[in-house]
């Protein structure tokens, strides 16, 4: 028998982050990391007011690819923070989200020759964790984009492909349905598009997320759907997310470690 999910579900269930993600600022990066740069646009689907901010730093460290995204209110202060290390898959990787304003924390981690998925709720709470199933491998987190770019050739028009996806909140993974939409023109420059939704019987009532790539460059130009940033009411927000890989640039060490120790002290309300 299948169960219905509460909104709470629905709504973790379809949590995604394109963005960067990451584990506590232990990693270093290698003297020839090539540190890069680029900003994204959180927009309200409804009125299209700017909700959020998201500045993100790409570069290798000792141990491989790493990710760090600090998610900021309209007026600069930064409210969130994610890391993202890859643990040997990429579509697959460690990460680690921590909101400053409630003290929310979910990830998966490494623990011995296991992987363990968590969630802290918020300061008070109690963390609670469960070993993860990899088998087989599942997506995690902003791991979807290199799911999507390692599978560009192989999803077509009209074809789909059924993936795990890592949901924190539940400790574990819902089946999700990833398929390539209508192509279209992204701010001047034409993108294919894909849509992720929820593989059951329900998944047709459920919101989707629709994902916009350069056609040539393959780059990241938008996502629309629920984030993983939550609302003041504690449900994940509906975003469109604006990127500009044009505004991609080159960052320093300097720059990575005040975003590592950046504070969250942002507490822009985000209905």
């Amino acid at each position: 028998m299948t169960t219905a999910l509460s909104p709470a579900a629905r709504a973790a269930a379809l949590t995604l982050l394109l963005a960067g993600t990451g584990l506590a600022a232990a990693q270093t990066p290698t003297p020839d990391a090539g540190i890069r740069q680029l900003e994204g646009t959180a927009y309200a689907t409804g009125d299209g007011h700017v909700m959020y901010r998201e500045s993100h730093w790409l570069f290798d460290d000792a141990q491989g690819p790493a990710r760090l995204v600090l998610y900021r209110c309209p007026d600069g202060r930064a409210f969130a923070r994610k890391a993202l290390h890859d643990d040997g898959y990429a579509q697959a990787p460690d990460f680690e989200l921590v909101d400053g304003r409630t003290g929310y924390r979910e990830g998966v981690r490494r623990v011995g020759d296991q992987r363990v998925v968590f969630v802290r709720a918020n300061t008070t709470a109690a963390e609670r964790s469960k070993p993860l199933d990899t088998t087989p491998l599942p997506v995690i987190d902003a791991g979807f984009d290199a799911y999507i770019r390692s599978h560009w050739d192989r999803l077509g028009r009209g074809d789909s492909d059924t993936v795990p996806f890592v949901i924190p909140s539940r400790l574990g993974t819902l089946k999700f349905s990833v398929k390539r939409v209508d192509d279209a023109v992204v701010e001047g420059r034409p993108a294919r598009q894909y849509r992720l939704s929820l593989a059951s019987w329900i998944g047709f009532a459920l919101p989707h997320i629709d994902v916009a790539y350069d056609a040539r460059s393959r780059s990241l130009l938008r996502f629309v759907g629920l984030a993983n940033v939550h609302a003041s009411n504690g449900d994940n927000v509906r975003a469109r997310i604006e990127f500009n890989p044009a505004d991609e640039r080159p960052a320093t060490p300097t720059d990575l470690m005040q975003a590592r120790q950046a504070p969250l002290d942002g507490r822009c309300p985000i209905p």
